[in-house]
């Protein structure tokens, strides 16, 4: 039998390609399959110890993470030890490879030895990496230049947007906008017009490029954009929604209106009136956008075409390698080959800067100049990128425009100082003391971890104690941010408080909450809805009742692994306000072999790295396999989440509501 099971194990390895490693901590022995012999290139007498000299054999940062792994599994007690290391071979220099093991622990629960598997990940590891520098390359170039770019589906619904298009929508984030539509921010008439247009080029898939457009907005005055829209088509031809790009020129078209009303009071049949109306249109219309890159000895590499027509070319390539000395009076090219160097040793921007530029053989222009260091996916400086524009009939306009400016920033301030007012007292409202639960041996202790957003968000929870043995818990999570969700959680706190007699039948309890949340927003007006999960679990009986509203499943430990709870059909109904005259119902399941339940929001899930990835589900899984106390577990979480998403500048909040059974 045990030649057998031998045999299957050595077919299954095959299978999946990977070698099979035993390190024995007393001994400080090792041992290795052949597979991984000829993934390191060593002979079997040659082989090192990569765990023991694990600094001989791999890089600083894969040393640091082996050493993390194994605190956690001898110190921490977890059951996984799992790493991606960048190992130095014999033949072949630096390969990665994907290390994983399980830990055996004597009778005082210390690690004696640690078995587990090896597979070579390296064209994985080179794959992404240069999918990596594609992506911020873009990215780099996209949120920089003063140009809103957009993605909508065919719902006419934002699905990727850069930055200057998030802000010109009030909003500080890409993912705020997400999701929305023009309706969102435009006026009722401009939102319906904009929606016929882009059925139509769906529909057509015919375009218009650089046409000028005047925005209806709900709450600010009008703009006009220079707009260039166009279908949106998939690898096989198929539409899947429109792309624009829009260049702000409200400003130009402003003066533009004002130079028309003056000239037909004065004299429309004036020849030189009209002569100026007319060459103030021309360069309204033939306002320039230049962008471009250099590298660090101040030579063009990119170019676009606006930006060598306005060094003087007919073809891009033939800037490169030049330099702005082989176009500008040197006193000019030393001053910017001064500011290029100083962006590149200090790392700091020049935005914003009006420049005059002195050529050699043309008169002076104006241009107002944004100047960044051009970095590499490492985050090393390679060179500057810039984006100018002609501002030579804006210049007159500058007091005025700062003057504006200021007022929009005091504004600015007294709304940040009231909506922080409001999520501090938002906070204050959520419970920090929840009960404990017993019958005989079998124990129920809840514990929570809040991490709030920037902004006023919409999660909550409740836990409801049902008597001595039974119990009541929600998490709740409103769609959408800011102040109308932070309205509809009030609204919500409200209706649990005059649900409470409901509270110990799961289906009653969210139908009751479901009911008065939709004649609310009904009678305010108010196109939101909520996700919710609440469940009672009752010691005494040894079972839990579950009910759900939208998809909010928690995490579920069971004594053979963790895993998502999928309640059945019968107790999942729609998100909280989406139909008014829902009924939902509950199903009841034991609790045997059930230790532990994590509920969590969207927040978790969606929390995004540098390259738009989202954590999700299976991170979470993994992170809560790992074990521990519960205080150890969330804190873990909430570490695990934050360090993945670190650069995403406006974090989502991260809401958790679990428990533990001891029986």
């Amino acid at each position: 039998m045990g030649t057998r099971r031998e045999d299957r194990l050595q077919l299954a390895l095959q299978a999946s390609k990977e070698g099979i490693w035993d390190w024995n901590l007393v001994t400080k022995s090792i041992y290795y399959s052949p597979r991984i012999s000829r993934f390191l290139g060593y002979r079997k007498d040659e082989m090192p110890h990569l765990f023991e000299d694990r600094e001989e054999h791999m890089d600083e940062e894969s040393v640091v993470l082996v050493d993390e792994a194994l605190r956690r599994v001898i110190q921490e007690g977890e059951d996984l030890f799992a790493v991606e290391a960048k190992v130095m071979t014999a033949k072949w220099g630096w390969k990665w490879f994907r290390v994983r093991g399980t830990p055996v622990r004597d009778n005082l629960g210390r690690v004696t030895r640690i078995g587990g598997s090896l597979i070579d990940i390296s064209k994985r590891m080179s794959a992404e990496r240069e999918l990596a520098e594609e992506r911020y390359f873009i990215r780099t170039l996209l949120d920089n230049i003063p140009m809103n770019v957009y993605f909508k589906n065919d719902q006419s619904r934002f699905v990727m947007a850069n930055l200057s298009t998030a802000k010109k929508m009030g909003l500080e984030s890409t993912e705020e906008l997400l999701g929305k539509s023009d309706a969102d921010f435009f006026g009722e008439e401009h939102a319906r017009v904009a929606r016929e247009d882009e059925v139509r080029i769906m529909l057509s898939k015919k375009g218009f490029t650089d046409e000028t457009e005047q925005e209806k907005w709900e709450n600010g005055p009008d703009t006009w954009v220079k707009t260039t829209k166009h279908a949106w088509l998939g690898a096989n031809g198929e539409v899947k929604g429109i792309y624009g790009v829009t260049s702000d020129v409200s400003e130009l078209v402003r003066t533009k209106n004002e130079q028309e009303r003056i000239a037909k009071q004065l004299d429309e049949q004036n020849k030189i009136i009209e002569e100026e109306r007319q060459l103030m249109r021309l360069i309204i219309d033939s306002v320039p956008l230049n962008v471009y890159f250099k590298n660090q000895d101040h030579q063009f590499v990119i170019v676009n075409r606006a930006g060598a027509s306005w060094l003087g070319s007919e073809e891009v390539g033939e800037l490169y390698d030049k330099s702005d000395r082989d176009f500008f009076a040197e006193p000019h090219w030393q001053k910017t080959e001064e500011d290029e160097k100083q962006i590149m040793e200090s790392g700091e921007p020049m935005v914003g800067v009006i420049e005059r530029e002195r050529w050699e053989n043309r008169s002076d222009t104006w241009v107002m100049t944004s100047k960044y260091p051009w970095r590499g996916s490492e985050g090393e400086v390679v060179g500057t990128f810039g984006v100018s524009s002609d501002v030579s009939d804006l210049m007159r306009a500058q007091r005025k425009l700062e003057n504006l400016a200021m007022t929009f920033e005091e504004k600015n301030r007294e709304m940040a100082a009231e909506l922080k007012l409001a999520r501090e007292v938002q906070l204050a409202l959520l419970p920090d003391d929840f009960p404990v639960l017993t019958h005989g041996k079998r124990k129920l202790t809840f514990g929570r971890f809040y991490q709030p957003a920037q902004d006023l968000t919409g999660e909550f929870f409740e836990v409801v104690p049902l008597g001595p043995d039974k119990v009541g818990f929600l998490i709740c999570e409103v769609m959408g941010k800011g102040v109308r969700s932070a309205l509809v959680v009030s609204m919500l706190r409200g209706f649990v408080e005059k649900e409470m007699a409901s509270s110990g039948d799961a289906g009653a309890f969210l139908t009751g909450l479901n009911q008065g949340m939709s004649h609310l927003l009904t009678e305010s007006g108010l196109g939101i809805q909520a996700m919710a999960f609440y469940a009672v679990a009752d010691l005494k009986a040894f079972e839990i009742q579950i009910s759900m509203a939208g998809q909010m499943k928690p995490i579920a430990v069971f004594q053979d692994g963790a895993r998502q709870l999928v309640p059945p059909e019968k107790a999942c109904g729609p998100p909280l306000g989406a139909e008014a005259e829902a009924e939902y119902h509950s199903v009841v399941a034991p609790l045997r072999g059930l230790q532990r339940m994590v509920c969590f929001t969207s927040g978790v899930r969606e929390a995004r790295d540098e390259r738009g990835e989202e954590f999700g589900v299976s991170r979470l899984l993994e992170t809560v396999e790992r074990g521990g106390g519960l205080g150890k577990l969330m804190d873990r979480v909430a570490t695990e989440v934050e360090s993945f998403s670190m650069s995403d500048e406006a974090r989502k909040a991260i809401c958790l509501l679990a428990w533990d059974l001891c029986v």
